[in-house]
């Protein structure tokens, strides 16, 4: 009896030695179901020190540095990150814009040719002629051009792709709505600080002319469509803007300087914020490439000094 009881415990001494190597190989190698549970402990110590009113897990990349929404698939809290993001999106544009050499000159010549065509009764010319012609365009086209220049709208369907391409998971259309509204709202503020500032009087006696905005909008608009999605969209996007700008001047809205001069600050801040928003890896944009000696073609990545 005396035997059978030591040969029982060495048995269970055994057993408990086993079990003991069994648990320690299990922590230093874990199988798929404890490194599950490991990461679920994780995700769980994560999401309890998330703010307030944002998702478990808390962590998202900031909007300079991702592509799409900061929380995919969660619509309403990645449009309370953008809005919490946009005024520093909004001033990291106002400084591209302030910066590229391309909207530089066209801001510039924006200036010269309001002087200019001011200056050398341009604009009491092309009044003239319309005066002693008559408006060229019926009420319905009349409308058209009133409501699709109207920087309003602008905003409506820029809205309406931020929305879609995050129901509908598109990164790109997502990309290109945060892209043209910010460039829509610098555009309209610059517009509206110049009017205040100019204090021009319209054709129709609005003190408020220079320079056209429903023309601003229109070309802002259709060059970012430009450079997002290429010539495709963008040709038909600026002979719309154009006729918009003849709407304005055929509706005696505007002179000729409001509407070339809004054309031209609208191209200037379009161009600058959609080139801002480019796909960029450690700082430096990604461009086509092609080797026609080679006839290799493919991607890099362009670092301007």
């Amino acid at each position: 009896m005396r035997h059978l009881t030591l040969a029982a415990l060495a048995a269970l001494a055994v057993t408990l030695a086993a079990a003991d190597a069994r648990a320690a190989d299990a922590r230093a190698n874990p199988t798929w179901l404890v490194l599950g549970e490991q990461l679920a402990l994780a995700a769980a110590e994560a999401g309890a020190g998330a703010p307030a009113g944002e998702p478990a897990g808390g962590g998202y990349t900031p909007y300079s540095e991702r592509r799409g929404p900061a929380y995919p698939g969660d619509v309403w809290h990645s449009l309370g990150r953008d809005v919490k993001e946009l005024p520093w999106m909004l001033w990291d544009d106002t400084k591209a814009t302030a910066t590229n050499p391309f909207s530089l000159v066209c801001l510039g010549l924006a200036g010269v040719t309001g002087i200019a065509l001011s200056g050398n009764n341009g604009n009491d010319q092309v009044q003239d002629h319309f005066t002693e012609n008559g408006s060229q365009l019926n009420t319905f086209w009349d409308t058209v051009g009133d409501v699709g220049g109207n920087p309003g709208l602008h905003f409506a369907v820029a809205g309406a792709m931020y929305f879609t391409g995050q129901i509908r998971g598109d990164t790109k259309t997502y990309e290109v709505s945060k892209t043209m509204l910010s460039a829509l709202a610098l555009n309209g503020i610059a517009t509206m600080a110049l009017k205040v500032a100019s204090r021009t009087e319209s054709p129709n006696g609005d003190e408020f002319g220079w320079p056209s905005g429903h023309t601003s909008s229109s070309f802002c608009m259709a060059t970012v469509l430009h450079e997002s999605y290429g010539p495709w969209v963008g040709i038909p996007a600026f002979a719309f803007a154009a006729y918009v700008g003849y709407e304005r001047i055929d509706a005696r809205n505007h002179d000729f300087a409001d509407v070339i001069s809004g054309a031209l600050i609208g191209i200037a801040i379009g161009h600058a914020v959609a080139k801002n928003h480019e796909l960029k890896v450690l700082g430096m944009d990604v461009v086509p490439y092609s080797d026609p000696q080679r006839g290799g073609f493919g991607l890099a990545l362009l670092k301007r000094f």
